[in-house]
């Protein structure tokens, strides 16, 4: 049995994402509220976003949808210490551009500036929702191969303990390989190969005297690298397949990525 390309379930047809998405999240950059108190489930999709592309925006869409959030809160990392040489746009462009390709979408927001002041990003980021919304489940959205990595993470124990995790499946390819029907059974592999990860890093924090609360994002595994993203505009390919149109101009405008 065979099924779509996974962003056509959005609507978003032969045209690609961008028509679609550009319509429903908007291109403008407008400054975003701080979040109601009323607020039941706040997800916090932490990331360099060097830049920020349709697999994110894709990501957090499944999460809302599959859990019912309330709001998806972006936190943009200031360069960590193991990027230090691979994050090539500032921290105020890495923003603004989240920034662009959130502006319209009314359950995405930005972080305010003044709550992230430290190199710690996302998860002063989570620490301090934690703090301001004491009522609400939080949520932390993250890729497969980001999650592997949490028992590594400083102050992993007391961060584990305090959402439950939503995680995605990651692909190995590269954007080619998203415009390929998937079969259900590879779907269902990858499915079965992301919960198989999620159950070593939840016994590897259980050593730590940490249960960990998480699910599988139920969307096939999409990879948009912005790492690729940032081959394609060294070397003049186009790229508004791979992010949003907002995004593409502020990349071309400000002359990102070119070396």
């Amino acid at each position: 049995m065979i099924f779509p390309h996974p962003l056509a379930v959005l609507g978003y047809g032969s045209h690609g994402p961008a028509i679609f998405l550009r319509q429903m999240w908007g291109e403008t950059h407008k400054d975003l509220p701080r979040l109601p108190l009323c607020m039941k489930k706040v997800a916090i999709l932490g990331g360099t976003f060097d830049p920020v592309h349709w697999g994110h925006l894709w990501m957090a869409n499944r999460a809302v949808c599959q859990l019912g959030l309330d709001r998806v809160v972006w936190s943009v990392d200031r360069t960590p210490g193991h990027k230090l040489h691979s994050v090539l746009a500032t921290f105020e462009q890495r923003r603004e551009m989240v920034a662009l390709a959130t502006a319209q979408r009314p359950d995405f927001g930005l972080l305010p500036l003044d709550t992230n002041p430290s190199t710690a990003g996302a998860i002063d980021s989570l620490l301090y929702l934690q703090n301001l919304y004491p009522e609400a489940q939080l949520y932390w959205i993250i890729g497969a191969d980001a999650f592997q990595t949490l028992p590594k993470w400083p102050r992993c124990g007391e961060i584990g303990r305090l959402c439950e995790w939503l995680v995605a499946g990651r692909r190995t390819g590269g954007f080619e390989e998203l415009q390929r029907e998937v079969s259900m059974d590879a779907a269902a592999d990858k499915m079965l190969e992301t919960n198989t990860v999620c159950a070593v890093v939840a016994q590897k924090m259980s050593l730590r005297g940490v249960q960990l609360r998480w699910q599988v994002l139920a969307m096939p595994e999409i990879e948009v690298s912005s790492t690729a993203i940032r081959r394609y505009c060294r070397q003049g390919r186009a790229i508004g397949h791979l992010v949003p149109e907002a995004v593409r101009t502020y990349i071309v405008n400000h002359q990102l990525y070119q070396s």
